[in-house]
């Protein structure tokens, strides 16, 4: 069951690369590395961009981070897998208007989407109670160990450690991301991930490599190729990209603050929120925080 949100976590990472690398790719702060010293009276914190992978090169930290995690006094997430997220999470993914995804998708797309999605073991039956974002969750995330993904072993760091671990976000946040699109936008989304399945595998890869050579612009500029070029596309790119990644950043940053003050913070977030102009390093030095790259 944890599967479920590491599905929806890791789905805003590569739904971004995937989708909104269509965004203008300009000269931006904050392109280069993932662990950054923010700096407060009370004590110096530490903002980790991580990937929501089980790959082991991922999980294997450098020696900075490492150092970085071990000193710290609490880690910060975007949210924890406790059994009352993933039930919540389990909940709202499933129609219950008496409708079913193949008359909100129609019988074409949702054939395609429910041959890819048994291949992942997921019958058809319990497809159709899905809503459209929640199937697009199936198809645009490989599968993985949950309990091997990073931020779960940073977790479980923290729980041997002796750490309070703390949400920046409440699972109703995070599901409102998909939930809370109009139905032809997650319609959308789902036909976004059913045509581009087959590129999973090649985009999963290439950015595990941006991740590991600290590239957060790479990271952003991964899967350019084939992105539409229409009118529509181009809509769907701006209410992508405000509800995955910048309204939450400016979210984030806001909430760090009190985490911060107290010093001795670990904050694990997605690497894509600290980069550009918008991402939440940005943010923390305009409102006056020290920020200083450190690996």
């Amino acid at each position: 069951m944890p599967g479920l949100l590491i599905r929806m976590q890791a789905a805003l990472l590569f739904f971004l690369a995937v989708a909104l690398a269509s965004a203008p790719v300009a000269a931006q702060r904050y392109d280069q590395g993932l662990l950054w010293r923010v700096e407060a009276p009370s004590g110096a914190s530490h903002v980790f961009g991580t990937i929501h992978v089980d790959d082991p090169r991922v999980t294997a930290l450098p020696p900075p981070v490492t150092r970085a995690f071990n000193e710290s006094r609490s880690l910060i997430v975007e949210l924890t897998m406790e059994p009352t997220n993933v039930m919540a999470l389990a909940t709202r993914m499933v129609l219950q208007d008496g409708r079913d995804l193949p008359g909100i998708a129609g019988g074409e797309l949702f054939g395609k989407a429910a041959t890819l999605i048994g291949k992942h073991g997921l019958p058809e039956p319990v497809l159709r109670l899905f809503k459209p974002w929640a199937a697009a969750l199936f198809l645009m995330v490989p599968q993985q160990d949950p309990e091997k993904v990073l931020d779960i072993v940073l977790a479980r760091m923290a729980a041997q450690q002796g750490k309070p671990v703390h949400e920046l976000e409440s699972i109703s946040e995070q599901v409102d991301i998909f939930d809370g699109m109009t139905e032809a936008d997650q319609v959308a989304l789902l036909r976004h991930a059913v045509d581009n399945h087959d590129r999973m595998p090649k985009v999963t890869g290439r950015l595990i490599e941006a991740w590991l050579a600290r590239d957060l612009a790479a990271l952003w500029r991964i899967g350019q190729e084939g992105v539409g070029e229409s009118e529509e596309a181009r809509r769907l790119d701006k209410v992508f990209r405000a509800r995955l990644l910048t309204g939450r950043n400016i979210r984030m940053a806001e909430r760090l603050e009190a985490r911060l003050k107290e010093g001795g913070a670990f904050v694990a977030i997605g690497a894509l929120h600290l980069y550009g102009n918008d991402g939440v390093l940005a943010l923390l030095q305009k409102r006056g925080w020290k920020v200083t790259r450190v690996y």
